[in-house]
């Protein structure tokens, strides 16, 4: 819950919670309901691509590390995440699928305690059977379904949004635990049970309860065991229920329909939005909500299939291709990206990968360690021979071919277009990912920045002025060496005068004299205050790296 604004508390002998902090929401009817009120603000696409982005912890100088280090460095390609237009799409129709999820199980509106009863009445005279029968409110839920190939990121995708919201509130006022979101996976042997038992345990590792002792039990019917995850639901206000990996029902024992038709019920009857995340292998079991999108608030399916090779695929790669650390970078191209494209046919999981294996295999070579395109088909070859089957069949187009892997089957059978999803203009989308880039290289020179800021002062320039100076010069040259900053802000600071010898001396002679003042341990002390939730003032001064009282200036 990195990501999470706002107070913790701990759950007795579960995880953490945030305690619910009510925020006006814009909209009446999402002000009236607490449950919606204690969840973040409606993002926009600006902000959404701003929280979620996020780019590898990269120094032009770790090019220069040994070639162990460095494969370590490659490694955190793996965090890497740019956000497409989909993203965008799916984060939208997500936040209005709990929200609106939340309109009809108002905890201070009547039919709420009315529809725990009918459950409970449902669970007391017939065991759980017929629940449709016993709960009669309206609902106003919506379902969604989601169908991909593998590695194309819907996974990661869904849970990069679902981190945005804590998931579990404290109400206070109302003595009640608020689950947003609970995401399982779909049981291999498509067994209900099997599903209840994943459920009962995912909500007792949250709250600390102990409803797999209670209702877990094999001798209990199947009917009994869904009532109550229907009951655990109502009761602890799940916002939304995720099941991942619905291609599993495609081997399973017993008739997927079964499962199918409970998580209809959980949408339909109980009011709680039910996800369904699958690959193309799930398609024909799933097809049933493609033909029947029924309400206009949300509900139907989406199909995210690999990308094409077009503007979106090439400012996927380039944004990537920034993170190399080969002894010879090399720049982004056309010739370079049509490789890339025909290696991983658009999937961005080998994309990834394939480009880890490139710099692993560039440095592993030695000499410059350049990266060309006969070295990308090398890599492929040598690294993706356990895909290439499928990816050959991708290649083909032989449909024949492809449905061999039904992970990778085309799914151009269907035309969906979701109709909550606004248009997005593609260019103002790439701008935007360029600032969040861009804000995001910013923050990590920030120690850099302090430290010029820091020495400014001490030449006695004003704070205000050694601030806007400092800014100016180190995000323009973030690759020059801290002397060589300080020299440029100062010189600006006293309105583009020259800078003399004697000052140019004696800063290379601080930075040569006091290895305290190296950008390593000003990062770590901030680091380590910022950890402890303090200001770093007090520790840089007792290093000896400041002097004056400098804390009302700059924040660090």
């Amino acid at each position: 819950m990195d990501r999470i604004e706002g107070e913790l508390v701990k759950i007795p002998n579960g995880e953490l919670a945030v305690i619910a902090r009510y925020i006006d929401q814009k909209l009446p009817e999402y002000n009236a309901n607490p449950l919606i009120q204690a969840l973040p603000p409606i993002l926009s696409a600006e902000e959404f691509i701003d929280k979620v982005t996020r780019t590898p912890d990269f120094d032009e100088q770790d090019r220069e590390l040994e070639a162990h280090y460095r494969f370590h460095c490659i490694e955190r390609l793996s965090r890497y995440f740019d956000p497409q237009n989909k993203t965008v799409e799916l984060q939208k129709v997500i936040c209005a699928l709990i929200m609106t999820g939340y309109l009809a199980r108002n905890i201070l509106k009547p039919e709420y305690a009315s529809r725990s009863r009918q459950i409970y009445n449902a669970i007391k005279d017939g065991g759980g059977k017929n629940l449709e029968n016993y709960v009669n409110l309206p609902t106003s839920a919506s379902g969604l379904t989601l169908i991909g190939p593998s590695g194309m990121g819907k996974s990661t995708n869904f849970q990069n949004i679902l981190n945005l919201y804590p998931q579990v509130i404290l109400h206070p006022d109302y003595s009640v635990y608020q689950i947003v979101w609970l995401k399982v996976d779909c049981p291999h042997a498509g067994s209900l049970k099997g599903l209840c038992t994943d459920i009962f345990l995912a909500v007792d590792r949250l709250l600390g309860t102990n409803y797999f002792k209670k209702f877990g039990s094999s001798r209990n019917s199947e009917d009994y065991m869904l009532a109550q995850v229907a009951q655990i639901a109502h009761t602890h206000h799940l916002g939304a229920l995720v099941i991942d990996e619905m291609q599993n029902l495609v081997t399973a024992r017993r008739s997927s329909s079964d499962m199918l038709n409970f998580l209809v019920k959980m949408d339909n009857t109980v009011g709680i939005p039910v996800i369904r995340v699958g690959t193309n292998e799930a398609f024909p079991i799933l097809q049933g909500n493609f033909r029947n999108a029924r309400r206009g608030t949300g509900e139907g399916s989406v199909i995210w299939d690999r990308m094409v090779n077009d503007d979106e695929w090439y400012f996927f790669m380039e944004g990537m291709w920034d993170y190399q650390w080969t002894n010879t970078p090399v720049p982004f191209s056309d010739e370079i990206n049509e490789v890339f494209y025909d290696e991983s046919q658009g999937i961005i999981d080998i994309a990834v990968k394939l480009y880890k294996m490139v710099q692993w295999r560039a440095i592993s070579i030695g000499g410059k360690e350049i990266i060309t395109t006969e070295l990308i088909r090398r890599a492929a070859k040598d690294g993706l021979y356990l895909v290439k089957p499928m990816l050959d069949a991708i290649r083909s187009g032989d449909r024949e071919w492809m449905i061999k892997y039904k992970d990778i089957a085309p799914l151009d059978t269907i035309e969906y277009q979701n109709k909550c999803l606004s248009e997005l203009d593609s260019n103002e989308l790439k701008d935007i990912r360029r600032l969040a880039r861009k804000q995001q290289n910013q923050q990590k020179v920030s120690p850099k920045l302090n430290y010029v800021i820091l020495e400014l002062l001490h030449l006695d320039v004003e704070p205000a002025k050694a601030k806007e100076c400092a800014e100016q010069i180190v995000y323009s040259d973030e690759d020059a060496d801290i002397p060589s900053l300080v020299k440029k802000a100062y010189a600006l600071a006293l309105q583009g005068t020259q800078v003399n010898e004697s000052f140019a001396k004696t800063s290379t002679r601080k930075a040569k004299l006091k290895p305290k003042y190296q950008e390593n341990d000003i990062r770590r002390i901030v680091e380590n205050a910022k950890k402890e939730k303090k200001s770093a003032y007090d520790d840089l001064k007792l290093a000896g790296i400041i002097k004056n009282p400098v804390e009302d200036f700059i924040n660090i």
